[in-house]
């Protein structure tokens, strides 16, 4: 390949993917992750990102007589910690085919045009990635195996805690050509290590995945994850609503179990189905800590539930002014409960805007640029040049009483 058809390529890459659009990529045409605010750390020590959270009240109030007291109450200070967190690597590969660049005649447009629907996919399933790890809980344990004897085509969990078989399979979570580990919670690849999926079948009730490699038995003791996404159980995912949403987990490296203002509202397993009256239960149980929920994240199912209980109550001027809603969000008082495709079916999650922030460094950058000489290079015996690109970021939060969550939520195939 020519130095001329790289040179090309590199100026669509610098002039249309500059850490900038990089960034706002990432964060766009997803309702979840455009409504989160994207901050730097306050400090940064060694591998962690420093910041201020507030973990309760503190005392140093007192009440005195007209005349005054020289007995003031000791001024006990406003409750507050620095977390620490460890930014999470999300990296992405690039490649591009020379002979599609070579029949573009080096045309800049054109070649920016190829550029563009690489980095473009690219980036989308990085985004994915982010999603869905938003979703769950920092552990890197994508869903549970049911019980499967010497098979490739493996059966995944629909229920339970790890039951996300159908979100996994349906919401590309695992897809075609990704590569994954299959173990135990302890030990992520006792199963499998490193094989490849061949097949994805999203089925309602029974999803299944079919790998490369040789035939395997699992029990529901195993999970999957992505490829060295895990090593035994220090996951490299950032952290979700179900481990911010929580209770007891330790969270930016503080302890609810001595930090007794750091943990979520409440978090009702109980399950059953979601109705405005729960939603409202909900929103006071969280109100009631403290913190004001503006928002609130669930699954399509459950925005699907809130409509279908709406819609009966609700009279129309004329049939053809009926809003049925859009099954993307609805608004219970002055909370708005947005739906999202990668969310499990059965969770429901409270928080304040204010509250939830995306922690970053820096923008997203690309290895080459910043570390070689040009950002793509040519893979030696293969028609392809390759370049990657990497966001170090983490999901955070610094009033973890402004989050409350219902999980186990019934629903509708």
């Amino acid at each position: 390949m020519a130095a001329a058809d790289v040179t090309t390529i590199e100026a669509a890459l610098k002039e249309g993917w500059t850490q900038d659009n990089l960034e706002i990529q990432f964060m766009k045409e997803d309702p979840v992750l455009e409504a989160i605010t994207v901050v730097s750390p306050d400090n940064i020590v060694g591998e962690y990102a420093l910041t201020g959270v507030y973990t309760g009240r503190g005392g140093g109030i007192t009440k005195v007589p007209a005349t005054g007291s020289k007995e003031l109450n000791e001024p006990g200070a406003e409750q507050t910690n620095q977390a620490k967190w460890k930014l999470r690597r999300t990296v992405g590969a690039v490649e591009i085919d020379t002979a599609a660049i070579k029949q573009t005649q080096n045309k800049s447009t054109t070649v920016a045009s190829v550029v563009d629907l690489e980095v473009e996919g690219k980036i989308s399933t990085a985004r994915k990635q982010l999603t869905s790890e938003l979703m769950r809980d920092q552990t890197g344990l994508i869903c549970q195996f049911k019980e499967n004897t010497t098979t490739k085509t493996l059966k995944l969990a629909v229920e339970g805690e790890y039951g996300l078989g159908l979100e996994a399979t349906r919401q590309g979570w695992l897809n075609e050509g990704q590569q994954i580990d299959i173990g135990t919670k302890a030990s992520e690849a006792a199963i499998a290590d490193g094989v490849t999926i061949t097949a994805v079948n999203d089925d309602d009730t029974e999803p299944t995945i079919t790998i490369s490699g040789s035939n395997v038995s699992t029990t529901t003791s195993h999970y999957v994850s992505l490829k060295n996404g895990r090593s035994g159980e220090t996951s490299f995912d950032m952290n979700g609503f179900r481990n911010i949403a929580s209770r007891t987990s330790k969270l930016g490296e503080i302890d609810p179990a001595t930090e007794n203002g750091w943990k979520a509202a409440f978090v009702d397993t109980t399950g059953g189905a979601l109705t405005r009256t729960r939603v409202i239960a909900g929103r006071r149980k969280v109100r009631a800590r403290g913190g004001r929920p503006d928002w609130a994240v669930t699954s399509l199912e459950q925005v699907e539930n809130l409509e279908n209980e709406t819609y009966p109550q609700v009279r129309f001027d004329s049939p053809d002014k009926q809003n049925t809603g859009d099954g993307e969000s609805i608004m219970v008082g002055n909370m708005k409960v947005q739906g999202h495709e990668d969310c499990p079916r059965g969770d429901f999650t409270f928080l304040s805007k204010a509250h939830l922030k995306l922690l970053r460094d820096e923008k997203p950058i690309w290895h080459g640029e910043k570390y070689g000489s040009g950002i793509l290079q040519i893979v030696p015996r293969t028609t392809f040049v390759y370049g990657s690109f990497e966001w170090f970021c983490e999901a955070i939060t610094n009033r973890r009483n402004s989050f409350g969550q219902y999980r186990n939520l019934s629903f509708s195939a």
